[in-house]
């Protein structure tokens, strides 16, 4: 669980991408972005939800985002990356962005 402790902007985004990327890149069963703490997000904070959500949905790792505040959930919607808004008092909300695993072919892949 990675939890940003302030808003997704600036020293936020170097960070969460210098702890993000390197646990994405060993393929984890699945990756779960607190925003609890973010209640703004600016455009490296954005490209860097993009780009880790486009990786993980290429290699079928669940990466979840979870309690976006309204501000920045509607940034997030609005460049197509799935997440839900915040805690309620009954619910915890998150969302994956990685469909269910496309099936495998069996075809041979060679690799010069």
């Amino acid at each position: 669980m990675f939890t940003v402790d302030g808003d997704l902007a600036g020293d936020g985004v170097t960070l969460l991408a210098e702890r993000l990327w390197p646990h994405l890149l060993t393929g984890p069963p699945d990756t779960l972005v607190d925003l609890a703490l973010a209640s703004t997000i600016d455009t490296a904070g954005l490209d860097l939800l993009v780009a880790a959500r486009t990786y993980a949905a290429h290699r079928h790792i669940p990466l979840h985002i979870i309690n976006a505040a309204p501000r920045v959930l509607r940034v997030l919607h609005a460049a197509g990356v799935s997440a839900l808004p915040g805690r309620s008092p009954r619910a915890e909300f998150a969302t994956t962005t990685a469909a269910t695993p496309a099936p495998r072919q069996h075809t041979a892949a060679v690799m010069a």
